[in-house]
C-alpha cells in the first residue's frame, strides 16, 4: 500500500514556472521609476530603453515560461 503520490506538475515543471516567476518580477523591478518629485516637471527617464524596450521583453518572455510551464507534460 505504499504509492506514491501522483503529482499533477513534474519537477521540471516547477523549476520552469519558479525561474518564470522570479524572471516576472525582475521585469516589473526593471519597470520601477522615472517619475518626478513634481506633478509639473517632465522627466525623459521614463522613456529610458530600459523601461520601454527590455523590461516588456522580460516580461512577455516570463509569461510564455509560465505558460510551458503549465502545459507541458512530462
Amino acid at each position: 500500500m505504499n504509492k506514491k503520490p501522483n503529482f499533477l506538475f513534474g519537477s521540471n515543471n516547477y523549476r520552469v514556472l519558479l525561474i518564470s516567476l522570479v524572471l516576472l518580477c525582475f521585469g516589473f523591478i526593471l519597470m520601477i521609476g522615472g517619475g518626478s518629485n513634481n506633478l509639473t516637471d517632465f522627466n525623459p527617464e521614463i522613456f529610458a530603453p530600459r523601461r520601454i524596450i527590455i523590461a516588456p521583453i522580460i516580461i512577455i518572455i516570463s509569461y510564455i515560461g509560465v505558460m510551458a510551464s503549465i502545459f507541458y507534460n512530462d
